[in-house]
């Protein structure tokens, strides 16, 4: 959902009667603009590593993805990871599909809300310790095929609606980060919709690797007594 890639963008016009039909669109996070001062946060990919290997890792990715990380060095390395994954995929679109459903929803006259501020997401993203993850993109430039073989296979699995493989490959890929990126966010945004006034209609977006598993939100709404069913907006396998 966090793509620019035209095969996820697809499925847009399936969703517009939805965002129509419904009273209030609401996102992963807010993107209603706010005032928020960061943090002195600041991060230097050179300096995780020695000059030659650097040198190494850039050229790789160059090689491999066509991507740059000396223009992403200043970011939290989580970010940098991402933003190469992202690299793998097409971007015929210039936003991603969760800002494109977004913007869709304001266009059309309807209250825009989020399950998490920006704030909090800066948060959680700044007190990961940036230090095993660089070892991680050392590892991932000695082997880059595998970031090209999980990211297409994450996107098929997304074209699929196969939510709960998607959550065992985001699962996987976190690692020792899934309790604080996966679980206790799950558990937060699905106490927000859980909270939301059950008078009012709602169309909320999440990433999908969100959805399932026993930290869920899907389980935890299950847990409170909701019923959950999929809603078919394709013809074949796609729900």
């Amino acid at each position: 959902m966090h793509i620019r890639d035209d095969r996820a963008h697809q499925l847009s016009k399936n969703l517009y009667p939805l965002i129509h039909s419904a009273d209030s669109f609401i996102g992963e996070m807010d993107m209603n603009p706010r005032p928020f001062e960061p943090g002195a946060d600041f991060y230097n990919a050179h300096k995780a590593w020695s000059e030659k290997i650097f040198r190494k890792i850039r050229k790789q990715f160059l090689k491999s993805f066509k991507f740059d990380i000396s223009n992403y060095g200043h970011l939290h390395p989580l970010m940098i990871m991402s933003v190469m994954a992202n690299s793998v995929l097409e971007s015929e679109h210039h936003i991603s599909l969760d800002e494109h459903l977004w913007e869709y929803a304001k266009q059309n006259g309807k209250e825009t809300l989020g399950l998490e501020s920006f704030e909090e997401q800066y948060r959680i993203l700044h007190s990961i310790d940036p230090m095993p993850l660089y070892r991680q993109i050392l590892k991932i430039s000695k082997r880059p095929a595998s970031i090209r073989k999980n990211t297409a296979k994450g996107l098929n699995l997304y074209m699929e609606g196969n939510i709960h493989e998607l959550y065992i490959l985001s699962k996987s890929s976190m690692k020792d980060l899934r309790k604080k990126i996966i679980y206790k966010r799950n558990e937060k945004m699905a106490s927000v919709i859980i909270g939301l006034n059950p008078e009012v209609k709602y169309f909320i977006t999440v990433g999908a690797g969100h959805l399932s598993g026993k930290t869920g939100i899907l389980s935890a709404l299950k847990k409170e007594g909701w019923k959950v069913k999929p809603v078919r907006l394709m013809a074949g396998s796609q729900e």
